[in-house]
């Protein structure tokens, strides 16, 4: 029996209205201060104005003074910025550009999203598509890594679809292609840097960790397209989900020219995120900015990132961020941390309206998605 439209619609505002709440709540507008105690390693987050100076004693060992004049020895304190902050001495025309452009790369993805859809039977009318594709980055915001929001445009997308399987596919061939091509695009960008880093003077592992992943995803393109594997999926269980799956991934050496297609939009689509995210950081005012660094270390922190590690990335992405560009980067560590947030705290502010759409009934489904004969 299906649910009254009215129970949907309000069941779709509702969850919205949740998701919204906790999403602004992770906003942080005001300065904090993240304190680990000597006791546990999880960290505890404080107001601006609960602590009145922090000093390190030793490299494991920091003095407290509270607010009240208590003093306490923790761990590690550290002062970060809020939002209101950071955005007080950005360069405002800028960052509001920024802020606009952010779309950009949303718009290519679901452009990609769409061509994969189409060229395995799927009508998809692109402006659903977009819609899905937006929704799913709001749910982003608070589900671990970018697992939730592709689990998110593959609810959406397969609601009433009978190849739901195949829909699922697309979503994981659309997420497979842009890790690949962000492995691709930071392999090539580090190559004129590579002599440095493998120098005495550099840092060797930045090397191995990107050309290992080039190497890791040639050998499972390798292993997944070889007569051995191709035997194991033919004993797999669940035949006609595994057969609708491999379908989808075999496209990936079947139909080269759609693969190549997606893969370009890919590739626009990272290059115009990572230029938004060096305008952010002009727009700062952090000086001596090199845009070839951010296009090898940005496509490693949106892999790093979109593993289900933590909720919305945070805590995860400020850390990569801090060691690339901090130790790798030569940029000044609480910099690097003040992109990372303002970044993040940007990215939730662009995707808020795909909530809105989606608690609008944007992204449900009318014809979508409809296989071809």
């Amino acid at each position: 029996m299906k649910s009254p439209k009215w129970l949907v619609h309000l069941l779709r505002i509702l969850i919205t209205a949740a998701a919204a709440f906790i999403v602004v709540r992770m906003i942080r507008w005001n300065d904090y201060w993240i304190v680990i105690s000597q006791e546990s390693a999880k960290p505890t987050y404080h107001d601006g104005a609960e602590i009145r100076s922090a000093e390190f004693v030793t490299s494991h060992s920091c003095r407290v003074t509270w607010s009240d004049g208590r003093v306490a020895d923790v761990w590690s304190a550290q002062r970060r910025e809020g939002f209101l902050s950071l955005f007080a001495r950005t360069n405002k025309p800028l960052f509001f550009a920024m802020m606009g452009a952010l779309l950009v790369p949303f718009y290519l993805l679901a452009v990609r999203w769409w061509l994969l859809l189409r060229g395995h039977g799927f009508e998809a009318p692109l402006g659903r598509v977009f819609f899905v594709t937006y929704a799913g980055a709001f749910f982003n915001n608070f589900l671990p890594g970018s697992v939730g929001g592709d689990l998110t445009k593959a609810i959406l997308a397969a609601s009433g679809e009978e190849r739901k399987a195949a829909i699922a596919g697309t979503v994981i061939l659309d997420r497979v292609i842009g890790l690949s091509v962000m492995i691709v695009l930071g392999a090539v960008s580090l190559t004129p840097e590579a002599g440095f880093y493998w120098s005495p003077l550099g840092d060797r592992r930045l090397v191995l960790l990107i050309y290992g992943l080039l190497g890791a995803m040639i050998v499972g393109y390798g292993v997944y397209f070889s007569p051995p594997f191709r035997r194991l999926v033919r004993l797999l269980p669940f035949q006609q989900t595994v057969a609708q799956l491999d379908e989808v991934f075999r496209s990936a050496r079947d139909k080269k020219r759609l693969v190549a297609k997606a893969a370009g939009l890919s590739l626009l689509a990272q290059a115009s995120g990572i230029l938004c995210i060096f305008g952010l950081a002009r727009a700062m005012g952090i000086p001596d900015l090199s845009l070839a660094k951010f296009f090898i270390f940005e496509p490693i922190i949106f892999i790093v990132t979109a593993l289900p590690i933590s909720l919305g990335g945070w805590g995860v992405q400020e850390y990569v961020y801090q060691r690339l560009f901090g130790d790798f980067g030569g940029m000044d560590p609480n910099h690097a941390i003040a992109v990372s947030v303002l970044y993040k705290l940007t990215l939730i502010l662009v995707s808020i309206p795909g909530g809105l759409l989606f608690a609008l009934g944007a992204a449900r489904r009318r014809e979508l998605p409809k296989a071809t004969p």
